[in-house]
């Protein structure tokens, strides 16, 4: 019996559409990996170029175009805004000890808008393990700072509960969104956020982690639907060859029959 009369025809047709959206998929997984390496590659250009003086930028820059950039900003904290994002890890993730990212505005000198702020993420802060509200002291400079940091799209953001701005005005939050903050602060916000790199004498803990594009995850994934497409593959063949050899070994119905 030759192989290909063994092929049944619905097993078939449901392993060959398996195989080709799996490879569709393999295919959409490499190509997203492959930007994400782009994008990593691009925000280390970035991160390695000389700070970029935040009064440079408009403030109504497109902040995305300027994300992993390394700036500096000159201007004065105002301590009575800040703001504890809570449960945020501790750099790098090894620390499993929960705790707050300390965000403060910085009033700017020298930009073009008066009274313009932009949000300082300054470091990170332990929480007290037995009580929520009772926060560590930590120290925030008085007068004209400079603050060098990296620029970010937006303030690192947690999945909350509830409605958005439900903790409007409350010290600790989940998130900040920046536009509802600018008008709670009654000030111009810049659209970029600086994650603090340099040292103020704040005590913060400031290692933050590295930028991770992530394409290993979307390599892994392209991995995993190339092996179903394979596997898919192998088993069509094998059922396809057991039927064959089922041919092979019934009579003849018109051998049977003389």
């Amino acid at each position: 019996m030759k192989w290909w009369r063994a092929l049944a025809p619905v097993p078939a047709i449901a392993a060959l559409a398996v195989i080709v959206l799996t490879c569709a998929l393999g295919v959409w997984q490499l190509d997203r990996g492959q930007q994400k390496q782009q994008r990593e590659a691009r925000l280390r250009l970035h991160a390695a170029q000389p700070a970029v003086p935040l009064g440079e930028i408009p403030l109504q820059a497109d902040a995305i175009g300027y994300a992993e950039r390394r700036v500096v900003a000159v201007g004065r904290f105002d301590a009575d805004r800040t703001v504890l994002l809570d449960n945020r890890p501790h750099g790098h993730g090894e620390d499993t000890r929960a705790g707050f990212l300390v965000v403060t505005p910085l009033l700017l000198q020298d930009t073009g808008t008066p009274g313009a702020a932009v949000l300082v993420v300054r470091g990170w802060l332990p929480r007290d393990p037995y009580e929520r509200t009772r926060v560590a002291p930590f120290a925030t400079p008085t007068g004209t700072v400079t603050v060098e940091g990296t620029a970010l799209a937006t303030v690192p953001r947690v999945y909350a509960l509830g409605s958005a701005g439900a903790d409007r005005g409350q010290r600790i939050r989940q998130n900040i969104e920046l536009a509802a903050f600018a008008a709670e602060l009654g000030r111009p916000l810049h659209t970029i956020v600086i994650r603090q790199t340099s040292d103020t004498g704040d005590g913060l803990a400031r290692d933050w982690p590295a930028a991770d594009s992530g394409a290993d995850r979307h390599y892994g994934y392209a991995f995993q639907w190339f092996s179903l497409a394979g596997l898919t593959l192998v088993l069509l063949v094998l059922h396809t060859w057991r039927r064959a050899r089922r041919g092979a070994a019934s009579p003849d119905p018109a051998s049977v029959r003389q």
